[in-house]
């Protein structure tokens, strides 16, 4: 529920995949490996380490004066730590470009990963969907079946979100008719994420843009969906700047972000996320409000009487509560309140306070 964690495996192998397991594997065979052939050996060489702009910058805490000299570097988009930067990977691939036994590795890791790989199945809205891999693709397509005798066909290839690579699919939710896939991307590496919409059986890309969406979930509830974002960053800020007040939105399928309406924040907890799902008949929507990873607060509001404020079920981030559905009014919800090994119990919505609760499967 903190954020969304249920992306597949194969989903998450993206952008530039290949590369980065091809370098932690050199690097770690530069320090124990053996090169291939024994006349295949690393020509030495000086390494000339650029020189490093040292501030004066000083901070006195407790009494205490404390140096930062490279406080400097802290300005991601200036001129001195651009030129850093590029300074630094002069020197790192220069090195690297030198060791002859380099495409080797990079030709072994190849044949080892160049095999189809494929996700588990899943079942959304009488329709089946799966990712496939043909072996060296940086990210897993997505697929889709009407049935399982049906011909799968491709619903959104990732690969194909930029030319160089650099946008990576984080999340996907299809609405309950069947009609809607929406999908987070992400830019770069970036926890930002922007969602879109597609129309499933035209495989249309719809109109529907959100920004500054970041350790989000996206929740269907009829014609539209809740998501979390912030408000939007300093322009040069986006990535250095502490987030604060996380806020769930409802979105309508067909209209603009500046009409999205705000569902929920807490003005008195600025350090609180919040992720959203709906359950299964979309009838209830739950709110998870977290403060890192481990502890979550639960709300809960019924949507089929819009007009009832939003319910605290939990209001403290000592236990881990997980909502898995409902039945009529009470929800299953897994925990480790007084169970270590955690516990699945029912809540009564009209009475839930801890001491009501009922043990399904106990810890």
């Amino acid at each position: 529920m903190k954020g969304n964690l249920s992306i597949n495996f194969l989903q998450v192998f993206s952008a530039n995949s290949l590369e980065s397991l091809f370098l932690i594997i050199l690097l770690a065979c530069l320090g124990s490996c053996k090169p291939p052939h024994k006349e295949q050996t690393i020509t030495t060489f000086k390494i000339n380490y650029p020189n490093v702009i040292r501030s004066t910058v000083e901070e006195t805490y407790f009494g205490k004066t404390l140096k930062d000299p490279y406080r400097w570097l802290e300005d991601l988009n200036s001129k001195e730590t651009v030129e850093w930067v590029a300074a630094q990977n002069s020197v790192t691939f220069d090195y690297l470009n030198r060791i002859p036994f380099r495409r080797d590795i990079r030709e072994r890791v190849e044949k080892l990963w160049n095999y189809e790989k494929y996700s588990v199945p899943f079942h959304e809205a009488g329709l089946y969907f799966f990712y496939k891999n043909n072996g060296l693709q940086n990210q897993s397509v997505l697929y889709m079946q009407s049935s399982l005798e049906a011909e799968p066909e491709v619903l959104l290839d990732p690969n194909k979100l930029s030319e160089d690579g650099t946008v990576a699919l984080s999340m996907i939710k299809i609405s309950r008719n069947g009609k809607y896939l929406a999908y987070a991307i992400s830019r770069s590496g970036s926890d930002w994420q922007e969602i879109y919409v597609m129309d499933i059986p035209t495989k249309k890309l719809l109109d529907d843009k959100i920004e500054w969406a970041k350790f989000s979930s996206i929740a269907w509830q009829k014609d539209g969906f809740y998501y979390s974002r912030y408000d939007a960053p300093i322009e040069g800020k986006e990535f250095q700047n502490t987030n604060f007040y996380h806020k769930v939105y409802y979105h309508k399928i067909g209209t603009k972000q500046s009409e999205d309406v705000l569902i929920h924040e807490d003005k008195e907890h600025k350090e609180y996320g919040f992720s959203a799902m709906t359950t299964e008949d979309e009838r209830f929507l739950i709110l998870s409000a977290w403060s890192g990873t481990s502890g979550n607060a639960l709300y809960v509001k019924d949507l089929e009487k819009l007009s009832t404020p939003i319910i605290s079920i939990v209001n403290d981030l000592k236990n881990d509560h997980d909502v898995i559905g409902n039945i009529g009014n009470d929800l299953l919800v897994m925990t480790n309140y007084e169970a270590p090994t955690m516990r699945l119990v029912r809540i009564n919505l009209q009475n839930p306070t801890k001491k009501d609760w009922k043990n399904i499967i106990p810890a």
